[in-house]
């Protein structure tokens, strides 16, 4: 069924990210976050010395392995309920702070910035999008370094399942995808259902950018890409490759 992105609320992610996410999710926890977390670690050469912002942290599943290797960690995130989450996993000297991305309340304090499993081009409005990567640029110190991983906008193009079920101990999970062409969004509506009957209704809409697209996002923030892989493998990217990450530092 093809839909646009005016059927999904502006604002969905107020709501995606609450209680119900870590059942919709549960596969993406702690253990699976582990080989992503060391790959960004040696992508950033990360030692005692720096300070780490993981922005989009959620449960801090990242954060649980960065603290490790960094000499400071914080974790930002919109959701009360992942950061109830993360506070519970975390050591008390990881900092953990709730606020917008688009306006971060910290100063240029960090030497690295992560932002793990498309935690970026949730607006609808292209400037606010460049607004996230501009508080990117200004929180990190000059040469201070980031990691994003978005997805390949070709490998979603070409291997998006409209529909699918799963379930998760006494839960049904219920999604429809579909891109929006003309926004250039990928979509998604997920039903969490217990004995058949609906619990939750949740919305996503992320904006899907090219690798020329996304690096000129990022250099008009002032932060210039040094390396761009296709997963966490070390791939180069190309269109088999589901993730595109890119690695750089604030020119």
């Amino acid at each position: 069924m093809q839909q646009d992105a005016a059927s999904v609320n502006p604002h969905w992610y107020e709501d995606a990210f609450g209680e119900s996410y870590e059942i919709i999710y549960a596969h993406r926890n702690v253990q699976a976050a582990e080989p992503e977390a060391l790959f960004a670690v040696e992508a950033l050469r990360l030692g005692r010395s720096d300070v780490v912002l993981d922005l989009g942290c959620g449960a801090g599943r990242h954060l649980v392995h960065l603290f490790e290797h960094a000499g400071m960690c914080v974790g930002l995130d919109y959701s009360p309920a992942l950061l109830r989450r993360a506070r519970e996993i975390l050591p008390e000297h990881v900092g953990l702070v709730r606020a917008d991305m688009r306006a971060v309340p910290l100063a240029n304090a960090f030497t690295a910035v992560t932002s793990f499993f498309t935690s970026f081009g949730y607006f609808l409005d292209p400037e606010e999008n460049l607004r996230v990567v501009q508080e990117v640029a200004r929180v990190l110190r000059p040469g201070g370094r980031f990691f994003m991983d978005h997805a390949n906008a070709t490998h979603v193009e070409r291997a998006l399942e409209p529909e699918g079920t799963r379930c998760h101990g006494s839960f049904e999970i219920r999604e429809t995808r579909w891109i929006d062409a003309t926004a250039r969004r990928v979509n998604k509506t997920t039903r969490l259902l217990r004995d058949g009957h609906e619990l939750e209704k949740t919305e996503e809409s992320v904006q899907l950018y090219s690798e020329i697209e996304l690096r000129s996002l990022l250099a008009e923030a002032g932060l210039r890409v040094d390396a761009v892989y296709g997963d966490y493998d070390g791939a180069s990217l190309d269109d088999a490759r589901p993730r595109m990450l890119m690695i750089g530092c604030k020119a």
